[in-house]
């Protein structure tokens, strides 16, 4: 393990690393070219890293490599990348240049980019063999844990202009892979306990939103300050605008006293200049005695704000052409550079809107991540995610149940349970376990719950529809059940299997279970309950070789006795497009919006086109017009061969207080879609 050294005075910044306290540090000169067997070390290339209790130095030295000259020097670069929280999830990256440029930036694991928090220093020498750079980043800048920062996981590289050089890295012990080219190992603090005055965490709690009135600009940015340390601490947090070609805003203060482990948002309104595209909201934490800085961050503002945006959706005419309508559409934030996918979307009283989501696991992590946002102006912006610690599965339905609480469970059948929100989604503070099927078998769920409410919007029941599985394609051993809770969730004491949700089908010779799976509820305006099920794939194709779910259609069944018997299923779609969810609308109409993953018509490719459709039903449920399907979003794909497979899956609808309908659903190749718009 690398030491980083600690020095009682700080070093200077000097061209000539020979003299002073540099030449009293250990100095490492063990580079290599990666990849060569047996690589002789790279001569003249060596690094030290030290401390002075106030900044973190990393300093190089660039010798003339063989069949080269100094004159080369000018096309040479260093490259550091420092990785905080040791697990690879972001580190900081620095990029030096022989001319005295440096490039400065936040990296996280799934390639996105950021800003470094501050101004970092750097001082080049060049000399006639050799050529020195150092680096200075103030520790206030760096990424901190809960009780301070004691190791690092880093990596130091040369990159030549000599080809047989062109990237060499120092020999290290115990190491992992950050990204192909970064080859990390662990270097550890020298006095340790010098860095805990820095044990802070600045970050926005959301994107930065405009707002304007009488005719000036003001950026609403909610800045949240993490204690890390043990103990209660007093700071003091400035805010300021900075941007490329205009001075800096007055700062605004804030007095802070947090609690350890504990944080605290401010919502800072900050004045920007008329006609700028872009800058950022500076934040930096004092300590109060000492007025010493031991934290700063800083976040992009844009013009550009991300929200919604045009958007057409497509109302079929029934001579195979459409009318077009005005909507709204944008893309869910990214997390960590990773795409997501809004499993469940619902508006609460009080105006605000709560996504659960997921995102995609990183090859380095195999796991999903599941999400949580709330969007204070009904969809337009995003706070930011809340990555739920520990969780690592698709987060289904999702109910809002009044009074802040918030509700959903957990989508995959190995480990059941349902966690609790009593803050409308900002913490999550109980979980219970959740009861399997009455055959014992783990149950499983995707849709929209039906949630009956008393008067005062407080949920009183909740029903909703899961299957259990067994057997394997195409021959499934699935069984359907419909349960009920008047505990928000938290026990299942009425459970049922419809038997008209079951039957078999024969073709060709053969016999198959066919049925349902998961599914959604509502209470239609008539007191019919309508459930819409995901169906099998139509047995013409269980033999299939590239069978796949992703042609299970879509049907509907009726209850008119509150859920004790359920009419015979009428398929709605046979294949190509499932993942149901029902909306009751003001006036009656029932609303199903489904994911198209394969156009199917006739038992034949009609298009290419995959997304997100939606169908209307005047009557209870009872009939649908397919007709006059509706197109939320498409876009065309086809692997080949294999045309079933499919680059789109899960959605949720919510109504929303104008009438209007959001909708989100998984784009896999673009991310999650949200689209706003009127049925």
């Amino acid at each position: 393990m690398i030491q980083i050294q600690y020095l009682s005075e700080p070093p200077k910044l000097a061209e000539d690393l020979s003299g002073d306290a540099w030449a009293n540090l250990t100095w490492h000169d063990n580079f290599t070219i990666p990849g060569s067997v047996n690589a002789e070390l790279v001569p003249g290339t060596s690094f030290a890293m030290v401390h002075d209790g106030d900044s973190l130095y990393i300093a190089m030295k660039c010798g003339v490599c063989p069949g080269s000259s100094a004159e080369n020097f000018s096309h040479e670069r260093v490259h550091v990348v420092i990785d905080f929280d040791r697990d690879g999830s972001w580190g900081g990256k620095f990029i030096g240049n022989a001319d005295g440029f440096l490039s400065a930036s936040t990296a996280c694991r799934g390639g996105s980019r950021n800003s470094w928090p501050g101004e970092v220093e750097f001082e080049v020498g060049v000399g006639a063999q050799e050529w020195t750079a150092v680096m200075k980043i103030p520790l206030r800048q760096l990424g901190y844990q809960q009780g301070g920062l004691r190791r690092v996981r880093f990596n130091v590289a040369r990159l030549n202009a000599v080809p047989e050089f062109w990237v060499c890295f120092p020999v290290l012990a115990e190491k992992t892979f950050w990204e192909p080219q970064c080859e990390m190992a662990e270097a550890e603090f020298e006095r340790p306990e010098l860095l805990l005055p820095f044990a802070w965490r600045i970050e926005r709690d959301q994107r930065a939103r405009l707002n304007e009135s009488d005719g000036k600009t003001t950026c609403r940015q909610k800045v949240k300050t993490t204690n890390l340390s043990a103990e209660t601490r007093e700071v003091d947090l400035h805010v300021w605008f900075v941007g490329p070609i205009h001075p800096p805003s007055e700062k605004i203060e804030y007095c802070l006293r947090i609690g350890p482990g504990e944080s605290h948002v401010e919502s800072v309104e900050l004045p920007v200049p008329e006609g700028f595209n872009y800058g950022f909201a500076s934040v930096a934490l004092y300590e109060r005695d000492s007025g010493r800085c031991v934290s700063e961050n800083r976040f992009l503002i844009e013009a550009e704000l991300l929200s919604w945006k045009k958007h057409t959706i497509k109302r079929a005419d029934g001579n195979d052409g459409y009318t077009c309508h005005a909507a709204q559409m944008q893309f869910m934030p990214q997390y960590e550079g990773r795409n997501t996918v809004p499993y469940g979307l619902a508006a609460m009283e009080n105006s605000e809107v709560v996504c659960v989501a997921m995102a995609w696991p990183t090859e380095s992590t195999g796991q999903v991540q599941t999400l949580v946002t709330v969007s204070e102006d009904e969809g337009a912006t995003w706070g930011e995610y809340l990555a739920l610690p520990g969780i690592h599965c698709r987060p289904v339905m999702l109910a809002y149940l009044g009074q802040g609480v918030v509700t959903f469970e957990a989508g995959d059948t190995t480990e059941r349970f349902r966690l609790f929100s009593h803050d409308h989604g900002r913490t999550w503070d109980e979980r219970v376990d959740v009861a399997p099927a009455p055959d014992g078998q783990p149950l499983g769920f995707e849709g929209n719950p039906l949630i009956e409410r008393d008067s005062e919007g407080n949920a009183i029941r909740i029903a909703q529809i899961g299957q259990t599985l067994g057997g394997g394609a195409p021959h499934w051993k699935i069984t359907e059940y419909l349960r009920w809770s008047e505990d928000g969730g938290r026990t299942w004491p009425q459970v049922i299997s419809p038997a008209s949700w079951h039957y078999t089908e024969t073709y060709a010779g053969k016999t198959y279970e066919v049925g349902a799976s998961e599914g959604s509820l509502v209470r239609a305006a008539n007191g019919d309950l309508v459930a819409a099920l995901r169906t099998f794939v139509p047995v013409w194709f269980a033999e299939h070789p590239h069978y796949e779910d992703s042609l299970e259609g879509t049907a509907v069944s009726i209850s008119k006795d509150n859920g004790e018997t359920w009419s015979p299923m009428k398929i709605v779609f046979e294949a190509g497009r499932h993942h149901p969810d029902l909306i009751c609308m003001p006036n009656g109409d029932l609303v199903m919006t489904v994911i198209c993953r394969v156009d199917f018509e006739g038992n034949q490719l009609a298009s290419y086109r995959r997304g997100c459709d939606a169908v209307i039903s005047r009557d209870h449920g009872v009939t649908w017009d397919v007709e006059h399907l509706v197109v939320l979003d498409d876009f065309p794909f086809c692997q080949g061969e294999h045309w079933i497979s499919t680059e789109c899956g899960h959605l949720s609808s919510t109504l929303m207080p104008d009438g209007s309908i959001l909708t989100g659903y998984g784009n896999y190749l673009a991310g999650g879609v949200l689209i706003r718009w009127q049925p």
